[in-house]
């Protein structure tokens, strides 16, 4: 325990999304991280970051995305004075466990093996005292060697997540894994919500990059040995560290569940009760946001006629008139105009990926 604690803990920011499900204000040239969703003021990607403020052992983030977004990440990083690392480029998509095994090499030569924190750049978090005490239970767990997933308290018997069944907690309030679930249907989430001993995968997680690395030459050879040698290949400048595309593009891609995280034996759960959204749709930004007294949440100047529950937003300053309408999302943009019954939201990535064909 005290040798991990000797080192700062890198937090390791995924942003390669490309934020189709929140269509046409979110696009693949800007996706949802690097819009100020939640925030007027700052970015999600800003808001992930910032949120570790006041946790003394974190270190300067390391952000990985894919090359097309570095001037806007490098940009955002600048404006809340934490360019001081390089950015990670990914060549291609390749899910979530190439670009992980790739941070814990980097995080093996520049901070002699210390921890790790994976976060998602698009995730709100609501109360942030209580996210930190998590994360410091995480590091805790991580330095005893274990692999920490934050695991997050249902508020819903909610379809849409997998979920991680648990066992007793230890002294620390850590939870053993006993098994991670997929998505369920509607009545088997409700079985899980009302068992207590299931909790969302937010895939966060804690680990230290060696064990890691450890776990993946056993699982996942094939895909290591390549990842070894785009990064070992990798052009780096003083902004960035452009993983090797010839040999990232020769990896069969997986997503870090599949790949570690469901088949080791070392992973523990910190429970997670904090506020937290993966904010995947716009009915769950409408959700999270301050609305009027008839539950309509608006950016803009509107004037509502018997209507409730709408979500609108605008990108210019044009008034806009919702009469007699009831739960609708109408969102406009340089890039498209949605209009939806908030009962259809999941569709809305099918309709963006139609425009992008």
């Amino acid at each position: 325990m005290i040798f991990w604690r000797l080192f700062l803990m890198l937090p390791v920011i995924l942003s390669g999304g490309s934020g189709t499900r929140l269509w046409p204000l979110s696009t693949p040239d800007v996706p949802k991280q690097f819009l100020p969703l939640m925030d007027p003021d700052r970015t999600m990607i800003q808001q992930t970051i910032t949120r570790l403020d006041g946790l003394d052992f974190m270190s300067q983030p390391l952000v990985i995305c894919n090359e097309k977004h570095l001037p806007l990440v490098r940009s955002q990083l600048k404006a809340i004075n934490r360019l001081g690392r390089q950015v990670m480029l990914e060549p291609a998509g390749r899910n979530t466990a190439p670009a992980i095994a790739a941070a814990a090499l980097y995080c093996m030569e520049n901070e002699k093996d210390g921890l790790m924190l994976v976060l998602a750049s698009d995730h709100t978090i609501l109360d942030i005292p209580a996210f930190q005490k998590a994360v410091t239970a995480a590091r805790d767990a991580a330095a005893d060697g274990k692999y920490a997933l934050f695991g997050i308290v249902p508020t819903r018997p909610e379809t849409g997540y997998g979920y991680i069944e648990t066992a007793a907690a230890d002294d620390s309030g850590v939870l053993a894994v006993e098994a991670f679930k997929e998505k369920p249907d509607a009545a088997t989430a409700e079985r899980y919500v009302a068992a207590k001993n299931y909790f969302w995968n937010s895939g966060m997680f804690a680990i230290p990059a060696g064990l890691l690395l450890g776990e993946m030459r056993n699982m996942e050879p094939e895909m290591l040995a390549h990842v070894k040698d785009a990064y070992a290949e990798a052009v780096r400048s003083d902004e960035s560290i452009r993983l090797d595309r010839k040999s990232f593009e020769s990896i069969k891609g997986n997503s870090i569940d599949y790949a570690v995280m469901e088949r080791t034996k070392n992973a523990v759960v910190i429970p997670l009760n904090a506020g937290w959204s993966d904010v995947g749709s716009w009915d769950m930004v409408w959700e999270l946001s301050h609305k009027d007294n008839h539950e309509n949440v608006t950016n803009n100047i509107t004037f509502f006629k018997d209507a409730s529950g709408n979500m609108i937003h605008t990108e210019d300053d044009r008034p806009v008139a919702l009469l007699g309408i009831k739960n609708c999302v109408v969102i406009e943009s340089k890039d498209g105009l949605l209009i939806a019954d908030k009962q259809y939201v999941q569709e809305v990535k099918k309709a963006a990926e139609s425009f992008l064909k």
